[in-house]
């Protein structure tokens, strides 16, 4: 047994910032232009069934999830916080697949976690396994996103860091060096190190006093350079589960009289035989769960079968453009505009992720069938660009995306990745990127 006041830390904090990125996410117009403004999304397979919000369902939502932050910071009601949050959160992420991103993934499970383990104060001593399991699911975010990073394209060829750090050579003193290829070398190496060391350094208790600085350091830069939401303070705030019991009793020893209290009376809870074995089946998932691309033969970055739910971070530029066609039983072939159904943004997704053009064809299908009554087939014709190659077709272009099922099976209607990125090409596409992003 332990204490429990890790936790307690980890509790609170989460909630705030679950509070933060809530209001943020509302006031930044968010609702209105990914919840409520699509005429249709991408939902996750097998929750296509998930009625779609309207105003007052996504105004449902959102307050949901501030009234569960509120309700996480109190010991009493921090289940039931913590429930609300899971619902509503997991709910809009799984609306749309073009709006996946990482830390989403994590708040869910983290969310998920507080539900059922014990994190207040009246429990003031919980099994170790519990904190373990805290910790635990943060060394994998690290240790993954850094053996993600062992691939040839981030560490011999410095991309994406090549394409998107030159985006800032126009800050002052720093500036310069952000248009030096060296530099995205570097950033790249010591990206993969860090996340590699991170896991060993933040259990150490004699290493962690010094990593943790270089860990703010590490996330408020990438904060500062890349368009990465709140992850880095989610990273920075979570990892403080791995300090000592002592400080964390001295951070709520000084905030006390700024805190409002109310009694709280410690309870001896038992920890049943079967939460321990729930728990160690639901920490074996996540561990096992990322490396399901293995399965598929090819570039994952490319197919992306087995890509969600991987923590690969930041570790592509891909960029792309597809035309739809449907042809009738007689033969004849007419271009369909996806911009009657899809956002510039779903349309962006769209055009780089084959299980996203799968759903669009059969969108397209079903559409026309409603129309007309008539059953087409949908071919596509997609062009994209990974990490600095040239760009090239992407799926079969005549293959009828809408006869196929996303599943398990492999990718086969996704043509081969031309593996050669090619030097001489380098400034030609951070030029075009730069004019298609008004940089």
């Amino acid at each position: 047994m332990r204490s429990v006041v890790p936790l307690v830390t980890l509790r609170r904090f989460f909630a705030l910032l679950v509070l933060f990125s809530t209001a943020r996410f509302v006031l930044n117009g968010w609702v209105q232009t990914q919840v409520l403004e699509p005429t249709w999304t991408f939902p996750f397979d097998g929750f296509e069934w998930l009625p779609r919000p309207n105003r007052w369902g996504a105004a449902s939502l959102f307050s949901g999830m501030m009234l569960g932050g509120l309700l996480m910071l109190r010991e009493h009601w921090a289940r039931a916080g913590a429930l609300l949050v899971f619902l509503c959160f997991t709910y809009v992420e799984l609306l749309d697949k073009s709006n996946y991103l990482n830390h989403y993934y994590f708040v869910s499970l983290v969310a998920f976690m507080l539900i059922w383990l014990p994190t207040t104060l009246r429990t003031p001593q919980v099994p170790r396994m519990v904190v373990f399991s805290f910790r635990f699911m943060l060394g994998l975010v690290y240790g993954y996103a850094g053996i993600a990073k062992l691939n040839a394209d981030w560490m011999l060829h410095a991309q994406p860091l090549a394409i998107w750090l030159p985006q800032h050579s126009a800050l002052p003193v720093l500036g310069q060096f952000f248009a030096m290829r060296e530099v995205a070398f570097l950033f790249s190496w010591a990206g993969a190190a860090f996340d590699l060391v991170a896991p060993f350094a933040l259990f150490s208790d004699r290493v962690r006093p010094y990593f943790y600085p270089i860990l703010v350091t590490f996330h408020v830069l990438t904060w500062v350079l890349f368009p990465i939401g709140v992850f880095p303070w989610v990273m920075i705030a979570c990892t403080t589960v791995f300090f000592a019991d002592s400080w964390h009793e001295a951070l709520w020893s000084k905030l006390q009289r700024w805190l409002p209290t109310s009694k709280v009376v410690p309870m001896d809870v038992q920890w049943p035989s079967w939460k321990r074995v729930v728990l160690v089946t639901f920490l074996l998932i996540q561990a096992v769960f990322p490396w399901r691309h293995l399965a598929y033969k090819g570039s994952v970055f490319w197919h992306e079968a087995g890509y969600r739910f991987g923590w690969r971070v930041m570790l592509m530029e891909k960029a792309g453009w597809t035309t739809f066609f449907i042809q009738n039983e007689q033969g004849e072939e007419r271009e369909f505009p996806t911009g009657s159904f899809l956002t510039p943004n779903q349309d962006k997704m769209m055009s780089t992720q084959p299980d996203l053009m799968l759903q669009t064809a059969k969108h397209i299908r079903q559409i026309w069938d409603d129309a007309y009554g008539e059953r087409v087939k949908v071919r596509a014709e997609a062009w994209a660009s990974l990490n600095g190659r040239r760009s090239q077709l992407m799926v079969d272009p005549f293959e009828d995306l809408a006869s196929l099922e996303n599943g398990w099976e492999p990718r086969t209607f996704v043509l081969p990745l031309d593996s050669v990125i090619r030097p001489l090409e380098f400034e030609a596409i951070k030029d075009s990127l730069r004019h298609a992003r008004g940089w």
